[in-house]
């Protein structure tokens, strides 16, 4: 019996040593967790207390929390919800983020704003979920998306964002009521560029904004440009013809090597977290006892 639970002792701790880079985000509230909805026209974020991930760009009637609707590795996930067309909300990464009219945004002040330049990110990835029961087109999943900040030679700048989508790395239909995982350094997916960053615009011809993340940053250096990222962006809409309810989770990102997966549980109640730690001195008191 002795071996039997020095063996669940061991299998705990090489479970623990393996989830190393992982980093687990909270909801604000406990179950079913949070659930920040806008209905006005124009951009609207909100803090749930994490330093770094901001509930965010969200109009039109789109919804975004950590819920329990879609539980992934634990209780919850990131949930989405857009009622229609006008729908769109996001949850976003910021090294310092700051509030400007409602929505957050990287501080202009702060030079380590910047997460990273985009020729050293050597991480991108995350897992969705779309809902059977959405109407929008069969194509259309929770994006990823890299906040960017595109530097100048004669130091103006431009902000936007390189988008995934798996409609424009040869995929049809999204998979439905099961979660899926895209790594998007591994495959060297291609990215689309918002108008923004200066490449041209989505909306006249799809093909001059695709590019992978590599093309991307010789097309930015044969202009004399130099982009960086500033946020780390997954969410839904705007634009989606019909509604939409589906979730992420496992966001994982980093540079030169090194990289983080953010976890998004609901935060544990008060008795659920009294259980957790009873049951964890039950155990250490029960591997004391054979000893």
């Amino acid at each position: 019996m002795m071996m039997r639970y020095k063996g669940l002792v061991i299998a705990c701790i090489a479970l623990l040593v393996a989830n190393a880079s992982a980093q687990t985000v909270y909801s604000q509230n406990p179950a079913p967790g949070d659930l920040f909805t806008n209905p006005g026209s124009t951009n609207q974020g909100q803090s749930f207390g994490h330093p770094n991930w901001v509930y965010n760009n969200t109009r039109g009637g789109g919804s975004v929390g950590i819920r329990t609707n879609y539980p992934r590795n634990g209780n919850g996930s990131v949930y989405f919800n857009s009622p229609s067309n006008t729908g769109k909300a996001d949850i976003e990464y910021f090294a310092d983020p700051v509030n400007a009219g409602g929505n957050y945004v990287p501080n202009p002040f702060n030079p380590a704003s910047n997460l990273g330049n985009l020729a050293d990110l050597t991480s991108l990835s995350y897992e969705w979920y779309r809902d059977g029961g959405s109407t929008v087109p069969g194509h259309l999943h929770p994006v990823l998306r890299l906040g960017i900040l595109r530097l100048n030679s004669d130091n103006t700048f431009a902000l936007g964002y390189l988008t995934f989508e798996r409609v424009y790395n040869g995929f049809g239909a999204a998979p439905t009521n099961s979660w899926q995982f895209d790594d998007i350094i591994a495959n060297n997916y291609k990215l689309w560029a918002t108008a923004s960053l200066g490449f041209g615009d989505p909306n006249v011809n799809i093909n001059n904004v695709l590019k992978t993340i590599p093309d991307w940053i010789a097309a930015a250096s044969a202009v004399g440009a130099q982009l960086f990222v500033v946020s780390v962006n997954a969410g839904i809409g705007s634009g989606w013809n019909g509604q939409f309810t589906g979730a992420v989770d496992n966001i994982t990102f980093g540079f030169s090597g090194s990289s983080n997966t953010y976890n998004f549980e609901v935060v544990p109640e008060p008795a659920s977290l009294t259980a957790i730690g009873f049951g964890l001195a039950s155990l250490l008191t029960l591997r004391r006892r054979k000893r």
